[in-house]
């Protein structure tokens, strides 16, 4: 393999073929890519680029994460993604990031779902309540942070990017 990169890039052994030319840049592509899964549950109402993130109460900490901290994060990588952080016309379904910290700082989770008003997708909330969670792909992470503010909001992104994946492509079809 060392020789024949060699040679394509002294110009030799084919450079001007383009399936060396292929193969050669294929080597550098990101392997880190997030594998898209669709399901019932994450297909929604109306425009799926609009999606409201609410996050849970999170209680002081040592690590020095707020709910803003994480609200901020969500909101950054949904505008990345596409997706107006914003509720959605009719109010039937937001993205809930649960966090959860220990006081100290140290072990926490992270649970991301879509949560959707029942009685906006055709059931009877005396049944099933106001708010309904079908199925969906499990979003979620523990981990020790040491105190490290980014590592949990790294863990936050991390587990949002699946989310995100499976939610559009979910809606996409």
């Amino acid at each position: 393999m060392k020789k024949n990169v060699r040679k394509i890039l002294a110009g030799r052994g084919g450079v001007g073929n383009p399936v060396s030319c292929l193969l050669l840049a294929l080597c550098f592509l990101p392997l880190g890519e997030v594998d898209a899964r669709q399901f019932f549950g994450l297909k929604v109402h109306g425009d799926f680029r609009t999606l409201e993130p609410i996050v849970s109460d999170i209680p002081s900490n040592r690590s020095g994460v707020t709910k803003e901290d994480v609200l901020n994060r969500v909101r950054q990588k949904l505008w990345e993604s596409g997706i107006r952080p914003d509720r959605p016309r009719y109010n039937s379904h937001y993205l809930e990031v649960d966090l959860i910290i220990h006081s100290k700082g140290t072990n926490f989770s992270v649970d991301v779902s879509l949560k959707k008003m029942a009685q906006a997708y055709g059931y009877d909330p005396r049944k099933v309540g106001t708010v309904i969670e079908l199925p969906q792909g499990k979003y979620g992470v523990f981990g020790n942070a040491y105190r490290d503010k980014g590592y949990v909001l790294d863990a936050v992104e991390e587990v949002l990017e699946e989310f995100i994946a499976d939610y559009k492509e979910s809606n996409l079809f």
